[in-house]
């Protein structure tokens, strides 16, 4: 899938910028394995099951031996933030994109269990006691939001500018949100392309690099359209409700819908774009226009 037509180098994988220099044992042994996994040594599946079990036992551990069970949360987080820097990495659908949104799916098809949060054996004993449910990231009561996890990629949303970065970030974030396991949407590029948002720039004061600031948030905004999935999923969000307020983390509406449309649209036919934005435009809106009419195809039949 060609999702980032024009721009030098996009099929190139970014510097991973995975380690940190206070790294402990457990920081390590996670990042090692997503390196792993993104270079095709293991599969996304055994990953799930090393992680399962290692989890597990960090929050079984005997605290009469001296070593402190944990909390499920202080191996979960690191995961997730270790995740989160992963996605930047990859462009959209690159075999280690792949690889990392298959490990989610891997976790999430695991079967359910309950773990305590850091008791040693004898506290097991004693009820009740505080659990985590192992890896319901589609539980619905969760809303998107499983242990967090969409609050890591808001963490590490700050960090990535780069038009490379905010591509392959805004893709994996697209594909977690659509196969139903990590809710992303309140971070995607599509809101920056919305005349209302702070910060869409005004041409006419920024003739120049307000061209290219609107080009690379568009470009970032396409990943969650050039998708057929994606689109679809998003479209469905969409009809769901005529208009949201963004400030409350909401993105999807049907006043939305029309408005980025119409922005595609425009940076499609306006020359003063360079042509690599002009051409990802052309392409989403096609695929939006796609998209409403196999549903008007739908509903007819």
């Amino acid at each position: 899938m060609d999702t980032g037509v024009g721009l030098r180098g996009e099929h190139q994988p970014l510097q991973f910028k995975l380690y940190d220099q206070w790294d402990d044992e457990d920081d390590l042994w996670i990042k090692h394995r997503l390196e792993a996994l993104v270079n095709q040594q293991i599969t996304p599946e055994q990953l799930a099951l090393d992680m399962d079990h290692r989890i597990t036992a960090l929050t079984r551990r005997n605290r009469d031996d001296g070593v402190e069970p944990q909390r499920a949360e202080q191996f979960i987080g690191p995961f997730f933030q270790a995740l989160t820097k992963m996605c930047s990495a990859f462009p959209p659908y690159h075999a280690g994109q792949n690889q990392l949104i298959a490990l989610a799916k891997a976790l999430n098809a695991l079967p359910r269990h309950v773990i305590p949060e850091g008791l040693s054996p004898a506290q097991l004993e004693e009820k009740p006691w505080i659990t985590t449910t192992l890896w319901g990231f589609d539980d619905p009561y969760q809303e998107g939001n499983w242990k967090a996890c969409a609050e890591a990629f808001d963490f590490e949303h700050v960090y990535i500018w780069a038009p490379y970065r905010s591509r392959n970030y805004d893709s994996a974030m697209a594909r977690l949100t659509c196969a139903g396991l990590i809710k992303c949407a309140f971070l995607s590029s599509l809101r920056f392309i919305l005349p209302t948002d702070d910060e869409y720039p005004d041409l006419t004061k920024r003739p120049i690099d307000g061209l290219n600031k609107i080009g690379n948030y568009l470009v970032g905004a396409a990943q969650w359209i050039l998708g057929p999935e994606e689109c679809r999923s998003a479209y469905t969000e969409c009809q769901k409700v005529e208009q949201v307020d963004v400030r409350q983390r909401k993105l999807w509406s049907r006043e939305h819908s029309a408005e980025w449309k119409r922005q595609f649209a425009f940076v499609a036919g306006d020359e003063r774009f360079a042509q690599k934005y002009r051409s990802v435009a052309a392409q989403a809106h096609h695929q939006m226009l796609t998209c409403e009419q196999e549903e008007e195809l739908r509903q007819d039949v």
